[in-house]
């Protein structure tokens, strides 16, 4: 008997943009990038004081199917991101943790492919990529 291995795309993928930073501004955010983020997190006083996280969180995420996978994805996040970049860059340089993540569910084998256009378009931004994979059972 002969077993195949068979590789297979990641699945319920997203990429999103992430802004991190404790004393986070969301109006500097809303200036800087003109898209408004489909979540936002700022800790107030009372968390502050109940012990909890103390770090503000800013991110734009694409979760929407795409024919063309995790590639399109990034495809969109890009065209949404880009026209902010020099502002992003900026956020980066005031302290503010900048990252573009990858997240989904794998199995044994799983993978996804960038294409070369939207590698070089990532690297343009200069900003961190984080791939996120979750392998727990669906």
């Amino acid at each position: 008997m002969q077993w195949d291995h068979e590789e297979g795309a990641w699945a319920e993928t997203g990429v999103q943009l992430v802004v991190r930073k404790t004393d986070l501004d969301p109006s500097l955010l809303a200036e800087v990038i003109r898209t408004p983020p489909t979540s936002l997190s700022v800790p107030d006083a009372d968390s502050r004081r109940a012990g909890q996280p103390q770090e503000g969180v800013w991110s734009l995420a694409v979760h929407k199917r795409y024919p063309g996978g995790v590639n399109e994805q990034f495809l969109e996040l890009l065209a949404q991101i880009e026209p902010y970049s020099s502002g992003i860059n900026h956020l980066a340089a005031q302290g503010y943790e900048v990252t573009i993540s990858v997240t989904g569910f794998v199995g044994n084998g799983s993978s996804f492919t960038l294409t070369p256009d939207v590698v070089s378009r990532m690297a343009a931004l200069n900003v961190p990529l984080t791939v996120s994979p979750s392998t727990s059972d669906r």
